[in-house]
């Protein structure tokens, strides 16, 4: 069968309209799959965005490499707060690249709870200032480093080092001291500052008006920690730091005790009765010439308006050596994932705050005192004769010894001199009892209100 020319050039010209057609589908179809993405949103769009945000984040991490960050954390009372804040925003202009975060805790046992949790899941501040003491538990927990060479500080008051200290091996960098005993006198009544406990006796002899109730001296000797300082007068002491042995039956404490009979009971120089609110107010209302008290006092007698100096406790009865009142302070611990760039941030920091000007500065405001020997000296210290009498004071303090060895000590004290005192036990008994307390307490194997049914018979 022949097919007519005009049937061929309709099928042709079908098939090229078919082509054409198919040629320009096919054509629309590439353009938007190289113009779409599968979401249906442009391609070039995303890309630039995407780019952008590439180019943004390099260049955030660039600046954010140049910038070391480290964080510090502390519980340390308002005023050395504001002192801390205050000198890191005089360190930072100087160290350009350096962040500081600080973290405040209300407690120092949250402080410590939670350093040790994220100390030991790898993180935590680089740097956490504490109460020496509790470096002992966080060396023990390995949650922070031992201190080097890198942080040596040359003349540390002792009575810090010795506290800084676990299995021999230094754990915290002392940075401020407080919290020890001193000798107050009113300048309007006291010429010249008794050197011993003799010289001391003989003026309240003197001076003392029982009826009237002016006094050449009072002492809290209901609180132990006001009697300790005499061990060390006494050359011995409660405590040894290197193995945590509590030591009160010696002949220092026998010393000690014959010294507190004598002055209350056998000689009757001083009133036994006395309690600590009713010395302190007696001094404020110049009724007392001199009492012994903490450097914590200082702010209450310059507001009283009371012309007062301050002066190493005077030398025992008896002996050669003043007494040597305990010591508290802070100090710097580092932790144990400190590291690189956030480790030289943070000695460069420790540094800073251990210069004589920051040590020097802080010492009015906080009521604390520098840990390094000397620089009491600097002129740029408030009332310095007062600063430099404490430091004189310091100087010769031994460290607090842990808290839960210092509560047993301290009431194993307080019963047996009640008993001396009252006639109860004799001095002999009572040292030998002191220890056995102590232990007992400690040990959990009695309690303070079952040895205070323990008194002896007179």
């Amino acid at each position: 069968m022949k097919l007519n020319s005009n049937y061929l050039n309709k099928i042709k010209t079908r098939l090229s309209c078919i082509y054409i057609l198919f040629l320009a589908i096919t054509i629309i179809a590439l353009s938007l799959s190289c113009n779409l993405t599968g979401n249906g949103e442009p391609v070039e769009n995303e890309t630039t965005e995407t780019g952008g945000t590439e180019a943004g984040e390099e260049i955030q991490e660039e600046s954010i490499s140049d910038i070391t960050e480290i964080d510090i954390w502390d519980s340390a009372d308002p005023k050395i707060q504001i002192a801390l804040i205050d000198s890191i925003e005089k360190f930072l202009p100087m160290n350009p690249g350096l962040k500081i975060n600080s973290r405040h805790f209300r407690s120092e046992e949250e402080l410590l709870d939670q350093f040790e949790a994220a100390s030991l899941a790898g993180s935590g501040p680089e740097v956490l200032i504490s109460r020496l003491e509790f470096s002992n538990r966080l060396a023990r927990s390995k949650t922070i480093k031992q201190i080097t060479e890198e942080f040596d500080y040359p003349n540390i008051l002792s009575g810090l080092k010795e506290i800084s200290i676990f299995n021999g091996v230094n754990y915290a960098i002392p940075f401020r001291a407080f919290n020890f005993l001193m000798l107050y006198y009113n300048k309007d009544l006291v010429t010249e500052v008794p050197v011993d406990f003799n010289e001391l006796l003989i003026y309240c002899e003197q001076i003392s008006q029982y009826d009237d109730g002016t006094y050449g001296f009072l002492l809290n000797v209901k609180e132990p920690d006001w009697i300790i300082p005499l061990v060390g007068g006494y050359q011995d002491w409660i405590y040894d730091y290197p193995t945590g042995a509590i030591s009160l039956k010696s002949e220092a404490m026998k010393k000690t005790l014959e010294f507190l009979d004598k002055i209350y009971s056998q000689e009757n120089i001083l009133p036994y009765d006395v309690e600590y609110e009713e010395i302190n107010n007696a001094f404020k209302a110049g009724n007392v010439h001199m009492i012994i008290n903490g450097n914590w006092a200082v702010d209450e007698y310059r507001d009283a308006g009371i012309n007062f100096g301050v002066a190493r406790i005077p030398i025992v009865l008896g002996g050669y050596k003043n007494p040597t009142p305990m010591l508290d302070g802070t100090g710097f611990m580092i932790n144990i994932n400190c590291y690189g760039e956030e480790f030289i941030a943070s000695k460069e920091l420790i540094s800073y705050l251990m210069s004589d000007e920051i040590q020097a500065n802080w010492t009015d405001g906080t009521l604390t005192l520098p840990v390094i020997k000397g620089i009491e000296q600097l002129k740029q210290i408030k009332d310095a004769s007062i600063w430099q009498a404490a430091a004189q004071q310091a100087e010769i303090c031994r460290g607090k010894p842990p808290d839960e060895f210092l509560r047993v000590i301290r009431d194993a004290i307080r019963i047996n001199l009640e008993n001396v005192i009252e006639g109860n036990i004799t001095i002999e008994e009572a040292v030998t009892k002191m220890q056995e307390d102590a232990i007992n307490l400690k040990s959990g194997g009695v309690s303070v209100e079952e040895l205070l049914k323990e008194v002896p018979e007179s």
